[in-house]
């Protein structure tokens, strides 16, 4: 009749022993390269034109941050 490893040295992960591949153990690969900087910041700039709008609607007063970053020029547009 075999011993059974304890519960502890079952879940007990072949990284820890230094012998694994460097791809094993790697619970989420991302399968998508990185954006731009300058996408995101675009999408900063509008999501800031679209709080300035719904605050005025709602009568409301926006952070100064929020005001500048909203009249920043976005690099990414057509027009």
């Amino acid at each position: 009749m075999k011993i059974q490893n304890s519960d502890r040295e079952q879940g007990k992960s072949t990284a820890d022993s230094g012998t694994a591949h460097p791809a094993e153990g790697v619970a989420f690969a991302p399968k998508t390269k990185h954006r731009a900087a300058s996408y995101d910041r675009g999408v900063q700039i509008a999501a800031a034109r679209l709080r300035l709008v719904t605050d005025r609607q709602l009568g409301m007063e926006t952070p100064t941050w929020i005001k500048e970053l909203a009249a920043e020029k976005d690099r990414n547009s057509a027009s």
